[in-house]
């Protein structure tokens, strides 16, 4: 090689007579950068293929990798040096896959089908990854490989390839963080997740992601609503409890929302003194108007006093129901055994006049999930 700015045949016969490690890398570093020079003639560009598969051929892996790495930013290299470098180990594809431009949908699914978990990650981080790329990974690969794409921002990915990841892996922890994390979420994937989400992951979705004002208000509430039950089951006294719900009285914080879902979560205690405050009726009085079963009428003037919904009656009296059966002793029934007896009771509820439509019963069901 004469200069830095010619290529010449000199070069070749120079490598072929001296073909050390260190002359190979030295001669692949000064070619990489003057291949793709725009102004490379078609005699300079056929010279340095040609080295360029002496290269690939090497026994040296030190050598394929800078190979690799010199042309990962490269256009328009010739296929069978690309197949070359695909299907090298790893630490000499991998450079190669993740960033060179010119690899078609189809080759990279062919990568993907090699089913190497390592190339198939270096597809994934792939940036502008294509939807159709995006959904082979999806439907093929497993699910680290699924998480690299999903923590790949600039990956395109379609909102049904994004319901597959939800029901392929409903409740996975670590696929719902990289989904909340994910710079771009749609919406109608917000809401199918936010019940699967632990707390934390539920402020960062309101935190990361750009909410209508109504959705994000419900999820705060929410998790108001359950932070404020765990602090309610921690007490075990009337007298704390009482005090609890005087707080969240005096602060308007005493929402009919979530009144109920403490009933549905088992926290008998803390339901009742919110009636008592809500509806400024004695603390004996509502326990007597609560488990009378023959007089369901004052149970209902009860909860109007109170200012419930009627919407929420079925669900507060199959959680009466589902508490008496248990005589009480709500030790014996978890919150998640309870609050699922009363979602039977709430789908099974036959009482016309307060019969429930579904749109009801999904909205009491994500009440007490």
């Amino acid at each position: 090689m004469s200069n830095n700015k010619e290529l010449s045949q000199e070069d070749v016969s120079r490598l072929e007579l001296n073909p050390s490690a260190e002359n190979k890398i030295i001669t692949v570093n000064k070619l990489s950068s003057l291949y793709s020079q725009p102004n490379l003639t078609l005699r300079e560009r056929k010279l340095a293929e040609d080295i360029f598969r002496i290269m690939v051929e090497d026994i040296e892996v030190k050598v394929r990798q800078i190979l690799s790495e010199c042309l990962k930013n490269a256009k328009d290299i010739p296929h069978d040096l690309v197949k070359k470098l695909i299907s090298d180990e790893n630490s000499v594809s991998i450079p190669f896959i993740k960033y060179y431009q010119g690899l078609s949908d189809a080759e990279l699914i062919d990568i993907i089908n090699a089913q190497n978990i390592d190339k198939q990650k270096a597809v994934a981080q792939r940036r502008n990854l294509s939807n159709e790329v995006s959904g082979y990974i999806v439907d093929y690969c497993p699910e680290d490989v699924v998480v690299t794409l999903i923590s790949n921002n600039s990956a395109n990915i379609l909102e049904n390839t994004f319901q597959k990841i939800i029901t392929k892996y409903d409740h996975n922890e670590t696929i719902n963080r990289c989904l909340v994390y994910r710079e771009e979420l749609p919406v109608t994937v917000i809401a199918k997740i936010l019940n699967s989400l632990s707390e934390d992951l539920k402020k960062r979705l309101i935190l990361k992601h750009n909410l209508p004002v109504d959705f994000a208000t419900d999820i705060i509430e929410e998790v108001k609503e359950k932070v404020t039950l765990k602090v309610s089951a921690e007490y075990s006294t009337d007298k704390q409890v009482e005090a609890l719900v005087h707080e969240l009285y005096a602060s308007n914080k005493l929402t009919p929302s979530l009144v109920v879902r403490s009933i549905c979560m088992g926290d008998l205690k803390f339901f009742e003194y919110a009636i008592v405050y809500l509806s400024n009726t004695p603390i004996v009085e509502v326990r007597k108007i609560l488990f009378n079963t023959q007089l369901d009428f004052v149970v209902r003037n009860l909860l109007r006093k109170a200012f419930i919904p009627k919407n929420f009656f079925p669900a507060v009296f199959s959680a009466l129901k589902v508490i008496k059966e248990i005589r009480f002793d709500l030790r014996n029934s978890s919150n998640q055994t309870f609050t699922h007896k009363v979602i039977e009771r709430i789908l099974s509820y036959s009482n016309v006049d307060e019969e429930l439509d579904k749109k009801d019963i999904e909205y009491l069901i994500s009440k007490i999930n």
